[in-house]
């Protein structure tokens, strides 16, 4: 057996090579006491997620992480010196500063868009108060970046799925219309006005509609931010329906019970129901929610390609980018009024 040949000094010890004898300088004070803190984080992220889910664990990583290339540059004289120097206003302000000119990052900068960096800012110091929560240190935070939701499509592709939705349901007399087409206007007319996410949408009871006389004109409805309410009870919100909407409410409501005769155990109270053998009468679920959205837009779609209409975005297959946008057009509209 053969192995690799080593030189050896006069005494015989291998020879050391010079560049293992410079010493590797210790962190900063800062540093050690930052990634103790940490620790705690992952620890309870082990254990509870609830508490640290992973996606929380991945951010405060991310701004230790930024903190320590950070520190090199220069914040100021005493960051390293301790964590409480590393969290003083004028630290995190010059930590800030070089978040947004992009010196932190480690991959390339492949956007320009002023909303992701707002949107990370926003991270960093969520983050940062966390930690000085945590190692129980006193933490001025500085002012959080407005939240803005970039319109990803045209918002008028909404109206293109109401128009679309309305002439499918032209089709039909009042009686003769089926089942899934009074629910689809109905449900439509809620995800305009209301702008629930899919989860909202899929858990909405009967009870959350207030009527009034035959006709439902408000909602009340239980926000699921991403990232959750963690340690916090939420609170409804009553929305208020056009009496559009609240006419195709009724008509879905007048559907309703004859969808669940023959379910055994009990009236489903939740508000959208399929319409599909054999699952009739069943909840809805969010992924069977997408799939109906996805199959309205993809139909508007065909339409548009059909009539040559020129345009530049494509009808949005996902709710999401749709509710998004359509926010995005309500908080414009709301900031010039």
């Amino acid at each position: 057996m053969t192995s690799t040949a080593r030189h050896l000094s006069a005494s015989g010890d291998p020879v050391t090579p010079a560049v293992a004898l410079h010493a590797v300088p210790a962190p900063a004070p800062a540093l050690r006491q930052l990634d103790r803190i940490l620790d705690v984080f992952r620890t309870v992220n082990r254990s509870n997620k609830d508490v640290v889910s992973d996606s929380r664990m991945q951010q405060l990583e991310w701004v230790a992480g930024e903190l320590a290339l950070a520190l090199p540059l220069g914040l100021t004289e005493n960051a390293g010196d301790s964590l409480a120097d590393l969290l003083a206003p004028d630290a995190v302000h010059a930590y800030l500063l070089y978040g947004r000119g992009g010196y932190l990052r480690q991959a390339p900068m492949v956007s320009t868009d002023p909303t992701s960096f707002d949107t990370s800012e926003r991270i960093r110091i969520f983050c940062l108060e966390r930690i000085a929560e945590q190692a129980r240190i006193s933490f001025e935070a500085p002012n959080l970046p407005p939240w803005g939701l970039r319109p990803t499509v045209s918002p008028r592709m909404a109206d293109l799925i109401t128009k679309h939705l309305t002439n499918q349901s032209e089709e039909w007399t009042e009686a003769a219309r089926p089942d899934i087409v009074v629910r689809g206007l109905a449900m439509w007319g809620v995800m305009r006005e209301a702008l629930p996410r899919v989860g909202e949408l899929e858990s909405m009871l009967v009870e959350d509609l207030t009527l009034d006389g035959e006709i439902p004109r408000a909602l009340s409805l239980v926000r699921q931010p991403q990232g959750g309410l963690r340690g916090k009870m939420p609170e409804p919100e009553t929305i208020s329906l056009t009496l559009d909407t609240g006419r195709r409410l009724k008509d879905w409501l007048e559907r309703r019970p004859a969808l669940m005769t023959r379910l055994h155990g009990g009236v489903p109270r939740q508000l959208w129901l399929s319409t599909r053998v054999p699952n009739t009468g069943i909840p809805i679920d969010r992924r069977n929610i997408s799939r109906w959205y996805k199959g309205v837009a993809d139909a508007v779609q065909i339409i548009q390609d059909a009539e040559g209409v020129p345009e530049e975005d494509l009808v949005p297959t996902r709710w999401e980018t749709m509710r998004r946008t359509l926010l995005a057009q309500r908080q414009a509209l709301e900031a010039t009024t």
